[in-house]
This record gives structure tokens, C-alpha cells and sequence, in this order.
């Protein structure tokens, strides 16, 4: 609909002064051809005149001729002379028909010579008399000479006539057709600018309506944002560029013991116990115009009310735009007493920890040693009740440590040495430690593991504290003489960990609930398998701490498979980069591939830290940032050629060992590398033993 109007809107602004120029170009046209046609009449009419007038003179002519004959009376001849002269006079100043009507001009001519002819017999008749020859002069005219002239004569006037009658006519009726078609032309146009207009009109007005409409939104908008704003319990502030509160709620007020007025036109650092700078505070401001319109920060800080009073808050910023001009909403929250319950609960978790785990520990270890008789032998009644207590007892030092792990996690308590780590062992040995768990139940445990060794960057304490939760879950929910599988894999960039049972499968109606804290499936028979309900929440926790997810299918033919995906360690920056052992040499290594990025550093386990990027731009930051021992290099790194780096190399570090490691079988064997393998033909461990030999042979060249 707005395309429609705008294009009205131009229609009416394109056509409207064109069909203007062009009614005004035709009615000027009109009028010319009306003045032209005007005065074409009025040559008609001129000429119709002469006509008669010569007519009218080549008569006197005549009739004196004829008076003068008959009677010899020279009265008769004042009329000749004067019709004579004056048909002279007439035909000698004759009008230009043929410039109107050039059919015209041959009968003109003809007049000429009827009236020369018929003036030389008139004269000849006349000159006959006077010279008393008055026979010979009625002879003449007896002989109807004179006669024949003059029928001549009116004959060609009355053709002239009639030519000039049909030629004027013919210029009217072209005149009046063109007439016509000027009238079509400008009712037509004026019909188009009516409904040209009209529509505008309509467009108008319901742009207008529209706008109206908007209008009312807008302040409808309004009152409610202000409604919202005014109801809010947390304070909101409006800041300008410069930190300078232009609006605030009336839960600001209250928050800070401010007037709405006061609030007004003061820096929001005065409502800060310990302020910043003024160039600080707008420096930080500035920050969050990077990144973009709307969310841009949150912190926490003290707040000081106007009595001198401090409250703790929590601010949240985010920026828009007004006019063209950065603008600020800063939301502030009084978390006082958030930070009591906060403070209450770490001194709760405090006791939990020392007060219950610690008597906890020694009831379990006692309850064990008289389990393994070190008390002496235990009858049977005795040794049933000894371990049903032990059993208990494990179980809720489980729970209390359960509850204090993901206690740590959500309050970012809990620390992870993440560090390049390959999976394969550590599923085996977890494997391998929960082997008892599952003979217990009955239940086998298979792994499925890649060829080629798969490398993460993560806590292995913390992973393998994730997998057992999996693994024993699994164990627990499948049926006796049933197999538990765990698979690895990887592709593009993310290894994953399958952990499939054969069991009943998750239910329905437990589904969106299965990771939430303390969440168990209803089932008396779930029930019967124990658990804290917490083991499923702290494997999230530690998955979404390793920058990766966990998930759940339906296994094909019964049962449930639980994936956790991990990014792979491929693509790690100088910073974060491998550093476990300071004394191993550090290798770059270039490839745009991921997989063969993760195989190859876990390649050099042990013999060297690889630096893995996957651009040449990173590898030439990487180079920059820090020194290394060696250079592995592709060459098809697009949108460049890992070749490109080799230049710089050499250059920072003309002894620097390159190696091409390509899957080209025609790779460009460059002067400037030591080798050039083929991926494919050439094994990993060929790499890593060709690699690490020219890096020894650098460092003995150097000492």
C-alpha cells in the first residue's frame, strides 16, 4: 500500500505539470490556427471583392463601349475610360490566390489575358467610331467578339469564385476538425486530472486518518510505557551521552532518597558511593556503543542515597538512539537483600561442608572398616544392618556432595583446569572405574573409539566427573545382561560422546524436566534405583562450562542415548594456547581443516605444544605474539596460500624450520621449506619424527 501511494504521489507530481505545459501548448495552438484561420477569411473575402470589382469595372467597360457605337455620344465614353483604368489598375495589383490555392493560378492567368483581350477590342471598336468608321465598329460588335470576351470573362471570375468558396471551405473544415480532436485531447486530460486528483485526495486522507491513528497508538504507546515505567519496582533512568540523568521513575526516588526534580540534570556517578571519574564513567559509556543498539552492560556497585546512606545494587545499561544521538536506560535493582540470602546461603554451604561432610565422612569409613571386619567377625543380622547403614551413608555424603557441586558451579565458585586433553583416555579409564558399578548391575560396558586420536581443550577431573554421571545413569537404567555403549566422535570442529543404555527410554511428561536440579522420573520403579536427581543438572552445568551442550535421543529399538558435544581444541590462540610443559618446543601449525588440526597436535602429545590456527591472518598474529620452534603449513588455506607465510618466516627467522604438510600430490617444492609431505602418503607419526628432527637440528645449529 505504501508503494502504491508513492507512486501516486509522483504520478500526480510528473503528470500534473506536464498535462499543464501540454493544455497550454494546444490552446496556443488554437489560437493561432483560430488567427491564422481568421485571416485567411478575411483574404477570401478580399478576393471575392476584387473579383466582383473586376467583374463590375470589365462592365463599364462595355457598356460605355456600346453607348459610345450606337450613339457616337462621347458621354458614353467616362464611364469606358474610368472602367478601363480601373481594370487595369485592379488587375495590375490582382491579390496572390496561388499562394493560398495554387490551382488557382492558371485561371488567374486566364483572367489577365480575357481582360487585356477584351479591353483591346473595346478600345478597338471605340478608335473605329472616332474615326467615323461607325459601320466597321458595329460591324465588330455584330460579330459577337466582344460578346464572347465578356461571357469568357464572367466565366473565369465566377471559376475564381467558386475555387476561393471551396478552398476557404476546405481551411474551415479543417479547422473545426482540429477543433474537435482539441477538445477530446483537453476534456481527456482534464477527466485524467480529476481522477488523478481525486485519488491524491484519497490518499491524503487516509494518509492523514493513518496518521492520526498513529498518533493515537503512539500516545497510547506512551501512557502505557509510562505506566510501566512509573510501576517498575526496580529504578529506571534515562541518560544522555554525556552520563546526565534526563528522566527517572519514581522507584529511583525511592531507591535514593532523591526528588524526581533533583534526580533530574545530576550525573548518575552522584548516586555512587564510591563514583569514578567523570572520564571514566563516560569512557565505559562510549564501550558500549560497540556493540550496537541495545544490551550493552551490567555490573554491580554500591549505591548512596541522599541521606548518606549505602545500599548495594545491580545496574544493567543498554543504549538506543534519539534522533541520531546515543541515549542510555540504566536499570537499577536493590540487591541488598539479595546479598544477605547470598551471604546466608555461602555460610549454609560453609556448615554443610564441615559440619555434615566431615562426621559424615568418618560414620562412612567406620561403618566400612566394621563392614571388612576390622572389629572382628559380624554375625549376619549384624552385618546386614552394617551395610545398609554404610550403603546409606555413601548416599548422602553423594547427595552433599552433589549439592555442593552444583552449588559451586552456578556461583562460579568452582574452578576448571582446562587444559589440551585427549578423550580417548579418559573415557577408557572412566570406563574402566565405573566397571564394578556395572557388574554390580549386571549390566557391560562397550566403547567405540575413532582411529585417530581426538583432542578437547578441558578439565579432565571435571569431564570425567560428567561422564560418570552418564555412565552410571545408563547402568542403572538398563535391564540385567544389558550393554551400555560409548562412542567418540568428531566432525566439523566438535568432538561428541554418545552414552546409549537399552532401558524403558525417558517418559513424556519428564522430558522437558529431565536437567533441571533435583528432577527424577515418578516411576516406582525409577524410585527403586536411588539417585539425588542432581547428576544430570551438574553434567549440564559442566558441559555449558566447557563451551558445549548435552542432549538426549530415543534410541533406535529401545532405549536412550545422551550426547555430550564439545568444541574440539583446533583453532586455540597464542593465549590460551598449549603451555602444560614449558620445556617442550612450541610448533605453529596452519590448516584450514579442523580434524586434521586436532589429530596433528594430539600427534606430538608429549613431544611438543602445537599452536593450531586456521587462517594465515592468525598465523601471522600468532607469529608476532610469540616465538616458536617450528612451522607446519597447508597450502590450500583459502582465501590464501599457506605458502604466503613463508616470506615473513624466513624472514623474522632465516634458521625456523617450515614444513609443508599438503594434501597436493604436486605441491611446489620450494626452496625456502626443509620438507614437503603428502597428506595420505605420508603417516602422522612420519610428520611428528621429520618435524621434531629438523627442530633438534635448529637448536644444536643455534647453540
Amino acid at each position: 500500500m505504501k508503494k502504491l501511494q508513492r507512486a501516486l504521489v509522483t504520478l500526480v507530481f510528473l503528470a500534473v505539470p506536464l498535462a499543464l505545459v501540454g493544455m497550454f501548448v494546444l490552446v496556443q495552438q488554437e489560437f493561432q490556427q483560430t488567427r491564422s484561420l481568421r485571416a485567411s477569411v478575411e483574404q477570401s473575402a478580399a478576393a471575392r471583392r476584387y473579383l466582383v470589382e473586376v467583374l463590375s469595372q470589365h462592365q463599364d467597360i462595355e457598356s460605355g463601349q456600346r453607348g459610345f457605337v450606337l450613339t457616337g455620344d462621347r458621354a458614353f465614353l467616362q464611364p469606358y475610360d474610368d472602367g478601363r483604368a480601373r481594370a487595369r489598375l485592379l488587375l495590375a495589383s490582382s491579390p496572390s490566390l496561388s499562394e493560398r490555392a495554387p490551382a488557382l493560378a492558371l485561371d488567374l492567368r486566364r483572367l489577365h489575358d480575357l481582360s487585356r483581350a477584351k479591353i483591346a477590342f473595346a478600345d478597338k471598336t471605340v478608335a473605329l467610331v472616332e474615326n467615323g468608321d461607325l459601320a466597321g465598329a458595329r460591324g465588330m460588335i455584330a460579330a459577337g467578339e466582344g460578346k464572347r470576351l465578356m461571357d469568357a470573362l464572367r466565366t473565369t471570375i465566377a471559376t475564381l469564385g467558386s475555387r476561393e468558396e471551396a478552398h476557404l471551405a476546405q481551411l474551415t473544415s479543417a479547422r473545426d476538425h482540429n477543433r474537435m480532436i482539441l477538445e477530446r485531447t483537453i476534456n481527456l486530460t482534464l477527466g485524467a486530472l480529476a481522477l488523478i486528483l481525486t485519488a491524491l485526495t484519497y490518499v491524503i486522507w487516509r494518509t492523514l486518518r493513518h496518521r492520526q491513528v498513529a498518533i493515537l497508538r503512539v500516545k497510547g504507546l506512551s501512557d502505557r510505557h509510562r505506566a510501566i515505567l512509573n510501576s517498575a519496582v526496580d529504578g529506571m533512568m534515562v541518560l544522555d551521552e554525556m552520563g546526565t540523568i534526563r528522566e527517572a521513575n519514581p522507584s529511583v526516588s525511592r531507591l535514593f532518597g532523591y526528588r524526581s526534580d533533583d534526580l533530574v540534570g545530576m550525573h548518575n556517578t552522584a548516586l555512587m558511593a564510591n563514583p569514578p571519574t567523570l572520564e571514566d564513567s563516560n569512557a565505559w559509556l562510549r564501550s558500549l556503543d560497540s556493540t550496537g543498539v541495545g544490551f550493552g552492560g551490567r555490573q554491580d556497585f554500591i549505591g548512596r542515597r541522599a541521606d548518606g546512606t549505602t545500599l548495594a545494587t545491580d545496574v544493567s545499561v543498554a543504549r538506543f538512539d534519539d534522533d541520531g544521538r546515543p541515549c542510555y536506560v540504566a536499570v537499577v535493582r536493590d540487591v541488598t537483600e539479595r546479598k544477605r540470602i547470598e551471604q546466608m546461603k555461602t555460610e549454609f554451604v560453609s556448615t554443610v561442608s564441615h559440619e555434615l561432610r566431615t562426621p559424615l565422612t568418618s560414620i562412612g569409613g567406620s561403618l566400612g572398616l566394621l563392614a571388612a571386619g576390622a572389629a572382628g567377625p559380624l554375625g549376619d543380622k549384624a552385618a546386614r544392618l552394617v551395610s545398609i547403614a554404610h550403603s546409606n551413608c555413601e548416599r548422602l555424603v553423594r547427595l552433599i556432595n552433589d549439592i555442593l557441586d552444583i552449588e559451586k558451579i552456578e556461583s562460579g565458585k568452582m574452578q576448571f583446569d582446562r587444559r589440551r586433553m585427549s578423550l580417548g583416555p579418559l573415557v577408557e579409564r572412566t570406563v574402566g572405574a565405573n566397571a564394578a558399578f556395572g557388574d554390580a548391575h549386571a549390566v557391560r560396558m562397550h566403547t567405540h573409539m575413532p582411529p585417530w586420536p581426538i583432542a578437547v581443550l578441558g578439565d579432565p577431573d571435571r569431564l570425567e566427573q560428567l561422564l560418570t554421571n552418564l555412565l552410571s545413569n545408563a547402568i542403572k537404567h538398563s535391564p540385567e545382561g544389558g550393554t551400555v555403549d560409548v562412542r567418540v566422535e568428531a566432525a566439523g570442529g566438535t568432538a561428541r560422546i554418545d552414552v546409549s543404555d537399552r532401558g524403558a527410554g525417558v517418559p513424556a511428561d519428564f522430558r522437558h524436566r529431565i536437567f533441571r536440579k533435583f528432577a527424577m522420573a515418578d516411576s516406582s520403579d525409577s524410585r527403586g534405583r536411588g539417585g539425588t536427581g542432581l547428576g544430570l543438572a551438574i553434567s549440564r552445568e559442566i558441559a555449558e562450562r566447557h563451551d558445549g551442550s548435552i542432549s538426549f535421543i530415543d534410541r533406535e529399538g529401545g532405549g536412550t542415548t545422551f550426547s555430550v558435544e564439545l568444541p574440539m581444541a583446533d583453532c586455540l590462540d597464542v593465549a590460551s594456547g598449549p603451555d602444560q610443559d614449558s620445556q617442550l618446543p612450541v610448533l605453529l601449525h596452519l590448516d584450514d581443516d579442523h580434524d586434521c588440526l586436532s589429530v596433528i597436535a594430539s600427534a606430538f602429545a608429549g613431544r611438543a605444544s602445537v599452536v593450531s590456527v586456521s587462517s594465515v591472518s592468525e598465523a601471522k598474529r600468532a607469529i608476532a605474539a610469540k616465538t616458536f620452534a617450528g612451522v607446519i603449513v597447508d597450502v590450500v588455506v583459502p582465501p590464501l596460500s599457506g605458502l604466503d607465510l613463508v616470506p615473513d618466516l624466513r624472514s623474522a627467522a632465516p634458521g625456523l624450520p617450515i614444513v609443508v604438510f599438503t594434501a597436493l600430490d604436486d605441491a611446489p617444492q620450494a626452496a625456502e621449506v626443509d620438507a614437503v609431505l603428502v597428506k595420505g602418503r605420508t603417516s602422522f607419526s612420519t610428520l611428528v619424527e621429520t618435524m621434531m628432527a629438523l627442530v633438534g637440528r635448529a637448536a644444536r645449529e643455534a647453540a
